[in-house]
């Protein structure tokens, strides 16, 4: 990417990565209508499609949610944990597994609580 700068560089969910790609390739359709988009930003979006669990205001705000009762949560683990969306502790202890923070049994209960009621307001 000649000529680009990287302006800034944040943890995205699926869907917010989903959201954007739709947003950049619609904005490549009106900038070059020969070429919108290349193969690779189709697959994208198709894999985003696939594999995003919730819509992307929701994403977002389950992430800051996440963020914001667990102080210690960065941005990183909450987004693993909005993609991954764990139903069970076993899950959950799999996304653990190689970070600093044990994750106790209540905190893992209290973070599958809030992960419930985000799967209730897809259904």
């Amino acid at each position: 990417m000649i000529g680009r700068e990287k302006i800034e560089e944040r943890y995205l969910t699926i869907a917010e990565a989903k959201e954007l790609l739709e947003r950049r390739y619609k904005e490549g359709l009106v900038e070059n209508p020969e070429r919108p988009a290349v193969e690779e930003v189709k697959f994208s979006i198709e894999h985003a499609e696939k594999f995003a669990k919730l819509h992307p205001e929701d994403a977002s705000k389950l992430k800051q949610t996440l963020m914001e009762k667990f102080e210690w949560m960065d941005e990183r683990l909450a987004v693993k944990i909005v993609d991954i969306m764990p139903k069970d502790m076993d899950d959950l202890r799999v996304i653990f597994s190689k970070e600093t923070h044990q994750l106790t049994k209540e905190e893992g209960e209290e973070i599958l609580a809030v992960l419930d009621e985000y799967r209730e307001s897809e259904s």
